[in-house]
């Protein structure tokens, strides 16, 4: 935003205005934690974990779906993101062209770079969270094949 300032009066004018909109900022209220998105792991006693498998299960699928809507979103804005800036009329047109590629491309410290970087982690963790649900339902089924047994 430019803002032309005529004097010394309209700078302390401008500056009291600013000190108004300070002061009338309302503090915005922040809720607290609903649990929302939890997967039914309750930890008590710190000797053993529950796990809700339907829960846990749906809660997987849900980070998958979620993994694949990220994907898809980076695949379509890697063409758009992939295109060269325009050039303006200035000075520094090139310059910032430059620059924006950059930060944009797939190069080290780049947008798609970074975002890329990020859903190898997710796929990561997805392994990782199959693991211990196929973990835990193998566990939970040779128990149960053992308390069946007696």
């Amino acid at each position: 935003m430019v803002v032309r300032v005529r004097g010394v009066e309209d700078a302390r004018r401008m500056r009291e205005e600013l000190r108004d909109e300070r002061h009338g900022a309302v503090v915005p209220v922040i809720a607290p934690p609903t649990g929302a998105g939890a997967a039914g792991v309750v930890a008590e006693g710190g000797d053993r974990i529950e796990v809700d498998l339907d829960e846990f299960t749906r809660a997987e699928s849900r980070l998958a779906e979620l993994h694949g809507t990220l994907s898809e979103l980076l695949g379509r804005a890697g063409g758009e993101l992939g295109q060269p800036l325009g050039d303006g009329r200035g000075p520094v047109a090139r310059h910032m062209r430059q620059a924006f590629g950059l930060r944009a491309g797939e190069l080290g410290g780049g947008v798609q770079a970074a975002l890329r970087s990020y859903l190898d982690e997710l796929e990561t963790l997805r392994d990782a969270l199959h693991r211990v649900g196929a973990t835990h339902q193998a566990e939970d089924e040779q128990v149960a094949e053992g308390l069946r047994r007696l």
